[in-house]
């Protein structure tokens, strides 16, 4: 692939990167127009914040490999079981949440947010799992290696966007 569309592909997905922080800055600047109060968020919200820094330290370590030409296939795959299991976290955050009677409607306006920045997260992590999903099996058929290897270098740019997003929503919420 040619060294111009390599950098076409990467501004690209910046730019698609800068659109999601504007959508979750101006959610969370409602927080400071309204003095928003939140409740104590989910264990599990914590849980899914050691996962996803996990798979994101990972990724680093799998981008070090591929340069030196090493196998990377396990790795990959657990980064995706951590995907997984992020969402699983989520899913976990949100069952408590609703025990303790804060739900996304008919609650306070902090109950709906929380789910709103939450749960919009999850839908861009989706796309990452699917992501990450092709350069696994991308990795599977050695399409990657030191010379070659953009798809992987695209999929963690977008994976580590995603964990630099998941603890700006965790600390915002949990310390403002």
């Amino acid at each position: 692939m040619s060294v111009i569309k390599n950098k076409s592909l990467k501004q690209l997905l910046w730019i698609g990167m800068g659109s999601i922080c504007m959508l979750f800055a101006g959610w969370t600047s409602i927080i400071f127009v309204d003095k928003m109060q939140f409740p104590e968020l989910p264990i599990w919200f914590l849980y899914s914040t050691i996962v996803i820094i996990t798979s994101s330290v990972l990724l680093l370590i799998i981008k070090i490999r591929i340069k030196k030409d090493k196998p990377i296939f396990s790795m990959m795959s657990f980064v995706f079981i951590l995907g997984l299991l992020f969402t699983y976290c989520q899913f976990k955050g949100w069952g408590q949440l609703w025990l303790k009677d804060i739900v996304f409607s008919g609650g306070p306006k902090e109950s709906s947010l929380i789910y709103v920045l939450t749960g919009v997260h999850l839908v861009h992590l989706f796309a990452g799992l699917i992501a990450l999903f092709i350069t696994i099996i991308n990795t599977k058929r050695n399409r990657y290696n030191s010379i070659n290897y953009l798809g992987l270098e695209l999929t963690s740019i977008y994976w580590h966007f995603l964990a630099i997003l998941w603890i700006y929503i965790y600390c915002f919420l949990k310390y403002l």
